[in-house]
């Protein structure tokens, strides 16, 4: 039986349970997330990229790669009159952008290395590139995200095939 979007949303979602450094997730297109009311710091998976279908010679349209966007993004506390060590407005900005670079290299180990027992059905594909982003929603959330490509079989035959058929 083939996997599916969904099956993929809900195994993320159990990842996100399972980790207690995780405290919100969500899904969906990124201009949800404007005004999205989730806790802090979360799993978002953006889920309205581009998938493609992989033809070969050999076995024809084998495989599908699902692309998504993980996003780890966490509140930054501004405190203000209080001084680090270079006499600066501290807040744990740093701190922030530390931590959620961390949880997302876990997140995507969870899935290349199948340690939960979650992924067994897919491989992560494609090198990964991580990127930060800064002063998001309400200018106060920081983190990272990952563009990943989940390539699954395609070997679900079609339980009603198409033909032509017309008497």
């Amino acid at each position: 039986m083939r996997i599916t979007i969904k099956d993929i949303i809900n195994k993320m979602n159990q990842v996100a349970i399972i980790d207690p450094r995780i405290n919100g997730f969500g899904f969906g297109p990124e201009y949800d997330l404007v005004g999205y009311d989730i806790k802090y710091p979360y799993m978002y998976i953006i889920s309205d990229q581009i998938h493609n279908v992989n033809f070969t010679d050999e076995n024809k349209y084998r495989s599908i790669e699902l692309n998504f966007i993980i996003r780890i993004g966490d509140r930054v506390n501004d405190q203000i009159n209080v001084y680090d060590a270079i006499a600066e407005n501290s807040n744990n900005g740093l701190d922030n952008i530390s931590d959620t670079f961390n949880i997302l290299i876990d997140v995507i180990n969870v899935i290349s290395e199948n340690s939960l027992n979650f992924f067994e059905d897919l491989s992560l594909i494609d090198d990964i590139e991580i990127e930060p982003f800064y002063h998001e929603d309400k200018g106060d959330v920081n983190g990272h995200q990952a563009t990943i490509t989940l390539r699954i079989k395609n070997d679900g035959v079609c339980s009603n095939p198409i033909t032509a058929n017309f008497s």
